[in-house]
């Protein structure tokens, strides 16, 4: 009878620890068309890590602009590497795109971005991303 109380409690205080343990998570931001700016700037880094945001390894870009350095969510990279695009440091672009806040910092998750005369573009004016189709797939 005590072995079951111990178990019991271990029990509890495990799931207790699992439910409360893991602190409060942020949401992972959503394109929002009403958050919608432009902004210029020159490409400090080229990043690829896994993101939230796309759900896959996405392409992300270190921006310097007026008001400091934004972190731009691009799209994932396979997206990108399909349709012959990419970002070099030192780059000038134009970003259009939802302010977010990821990880208590500002960022932002592109819609487009023109390099000179090249314009790519990411998301539909509504923020769907243009490399989902209805199954999910990858569009080239």
């Amino acid at each position: 009878m005590r072995m079951l109380k111990v178990l019991t409690l271990v029990a509890f205080v495990l799931i207790v620890v699992l439910i409360f343990g893991n602190g409060a998570r942020q949401r992972t931001p959503k394109y929002n068309a009403a958050t919608e700016v432009k902004v210029e700037g020159v490409v400090q880094e080229v990043q690829q890590f896994w993101c939230p945001i796309n759900g896959d390894e996405g392409t992300h870009l270190m921006v310097k602009t007026d008001a400091g350095i934004l972190q731009v969510h691009v799209a994932p990279r396979r997206f990108l590497e399909g349709n012959g695009m990419s970002f070099s440091k030192g780059d000038q672009i134009v970003i259009v795109g939802s302010t977010v806040t990821y990880e208590g910092h500002g960022a932002m998750i592109a819609r487009k971005i023109t390099r000179g005369d090249q314009t790519f573009a990411f998301r539909q004016p509504d923020g769907t991303p243009l490399w989902v189709e209805r199954l999910g797939a990858y569009v080239r």
